[in-house]
């Protein structure tokens, strides 16, 4: 009988152990632009799959690990997708990101419990950076005034010109 007890608790435990993993890692973005990047879910069962839930974890998280959150994360958005036979967590952010590489806390949680995992995505520069632009600078001041139609005239038929008060 204790043998059968000792089972059933391995058993349970060993159930209960399996939970979602991070896999490859796939940047869609590059640094200075908004994060785009695919994560792939691993170790899921199609029941933890169904219940899913996916956020980026707590500040405190990031305090207890001693690394500062990216500002760009203030604005992240975390979707969990289907692509076939595997499971991507999609992350966006509309804030760009202005590092080489960002920490992403993901508290994953499935029925029952929850976890916390750590993806480091890196990012490069990018390959074709858009061409920089040129600000147009201003006409000059002195080319834009008119000229008073008496001076014109009176230089045009070899007059002095009249004498206008400035105001």
């Amino acid at each position: 009988m204790l043998t059968s007890i000792c089972a059933l608790a391995v058993a349970g435990a060993t159930l209960g152990a399996a939970a979602a993993e991070l896999g490859e890692i796939a940047p869609r973005s590059y640094i200075g632009q908004p994060l785009a990047v695919d994560i792939e879910l691993v170790a899921l069962t199609p029941e933890e799959m169904a219940g899913l839930q996916v956020r980026l974890a707590d500040g405190n998280v990031y305090r207890g690990a001693n690394v500062t959150m990216n500002p760009a994360l203030a604005s992240v958005r975390l979707q969990v997708e289907r692509r076939g036979a595997r499971s991507v967590l999609h992350v966006t952010t509309t804030r760009a990101v202005d590092a080489d590489y960002v920490h992403l806390y993901v508290e994953l949680g499935v029925p029952g419990k929850q976890d916390v995992r750590l993806a480091t995505v890196w990012l490069q520069k990018d390959p074709n950076p858009p061409a920089p632009r040129h600000p147009t600078r201003p006409a000059r001041l002195s080319s834009c005034l008119p000229v008073p139609a008496a001076c014109w005239t009176a230089r045009h038929y070899g007059y002095p010109a009249p004498r206008i008060p400035w105001r």
